[in-house]
């Protein structure tokens, strides 16, 4: 949630300050009438209630956000939600807050289930047993062809069908915390999209947590970042962590000079040359900070990229 101060004088000589009143407005009545009715909605959803006046997703978002920081609350308690982009496949059953959820191979691949975005370590209770591996894929494509040939395995797979979602990287976290045994793979392109995309699973402190005790977090290893204490319900400080969707991550997928790859080598653009440039520099960064053999492994592939001038897609 982003913290701001937004004034707004109406009615006003400016156009555009009437019009940001009117979406302010049109948020409150929409969020209002989502309250009354005691059911939720996506940010998505809110927009396309009525496209014309807001004209851009980011209208909704600083609005949303805005009146969440004002009344002190999270955007669930608004009656708004994270949109389910992500997609699993595999056999997992747990309970959320009292709420059983099961999910079934024979049931083919269902949308990631839906869970607060503020949602913490005490609020899941897993009974599956632990899965041989976790596998995260870059793209939805490949992501149908392991469900078909991976049957029979015990697995769980999950795609965002692209750069993660919030929703879908608080899952991850969750899940991975409470299967601490089991392996976590990425399977991504060897270009610069496929890497970044690796980076926000694994390098991104996007996970914010509050109430850790059941936790301990490692600064070095977790790729955490630490800020201010917050002040809970009841009065009490609590530290603020936040850290990566899954830190153990190891990278797989398809490599640059990988022979099992049938589709051979793509030229880069000088879009995807100038991205790869601006992109090593912040893996070299990170190297700085705390060193990791997984990250050395992305810094080689985007160097040989570059220096080839070529990039490869998963088949």
């Amino acid at each position: 949630m982003i913290s701001s101060v937004t004034e707004i004088r109406f009615p006003s000589l400016d156009p555009e300050t009437n019009l940001k009143f009117v979406c302010y407005l049109k948020v409150l009545r929409l969020l209002f009438d989502q309250l009354s009715a005691n059911s939720f909605v996506s940010k998505r959803q809110i927009y396309y209630r009525d496209v014309t006046l807001f004209k851009k997703q980011a209208v909704i978002n600083q609005c949303i956000d805005d009146y969440a920081c004002s009344f002190g609350v999270s955007i669930e308690s608004l009656g708004v939600v994270a949109a389910q982009k992500g997609i699993i496949f595999g056999d997992l059953k747990f309970y959320y807050k009292d709420r059983l959820v099961s999910i079934e191979k024979t049931e083919g691949s269902a949308l990631l289930p839906l869970i607060s975005l503020n949602s913490n370590h005490e609020d899941f209770s897993f009974l599956s047993p632990a899965p041989e591996e976790i596998v995260v894929v870059e793209k939805e494509s490949v992501f149908a062809k392991l469900c078909d040939n991976e049957k029979d395995s015990n697995k769980i797979f999950i795609t965002a069908k692209g750069f993660p979602d919030r929703l879908t990287k608080r899952f991850l976290y969750h899940l991975t915390q409470h299967y601490p045994s089991s392996r976590v793979s990425a399977l991504v392109d060897s270009d610069v999209y496929g890497l970044m995309i690796l980076k926000e699973y694994k390098y991104t402190p996007a996970i914010k947590i509050t109430q850790s005790t059941d936790i301990t977090i490692k600064q070095e290893t977790e790729w955490a970042n630490k800020s201010s204490p917050l002040i809970d319900e009841t009065g009490k400080l609590q530290t603020c962590w936040y850290v990566a969707p899954c830190s153990r991550l190891k990278y797989k997928g398809t490599f640059l000079f990988d022979k099992q790859n049938q589709l051979g080598h793509l030229d880069l653009i000088q879009r995807d040359f100038n991205s790869m440039r601006t992109f090593l520099r912040t893996l070299i960064n990170l190297q700085e900070v705390s060193p990791d053999n997984e990250l050395a492994k992305v810094v080689r592939e985007v160097q040989i990229g570059m220096f080839f001038l070529k990039k490869r897609e998963m088949d």
